[in-house]
């Protein structure tokens, strides 16, 4: 009975949603990437393109989305890669 609680509650405990924070790249190179503060629920990533080449400017987390052509933004974990 014992064992069947404590499967239970660690059961709950997982499935519960307590803070959930992303993990977004932040480098232009996407190696490195870091816990979001709290608030900042979506990753972005910035960038243009010179020729045939597309080079990434910039990532990291946001709380909304920046406004440009080149900006892409997603909310779940490492997808601004």
């Amino acid at each position: 009975m014992k064992t069947l609680l404590l499967t239970l509650v660690v059961v709950t405990i997982l499935c519960l949603d307590l803070g959930y924070t992303i993990k977004c790249y932040n480098t232009p190179l996407p190696l490195i990437y870091k816990t979001c503060p709290e608030g900042k629920n979506q990753c972005y990533q910035k960038s243009f393109k010179i020729g045939k080449f597309k080079i990434y400017v910039s990532r990291g987390c946001t709380d909304k989305c920046p406004k440009g052509k080149a900006v892409k933004c997603c909310e779940t974990n490492k997808c601004n890669k």
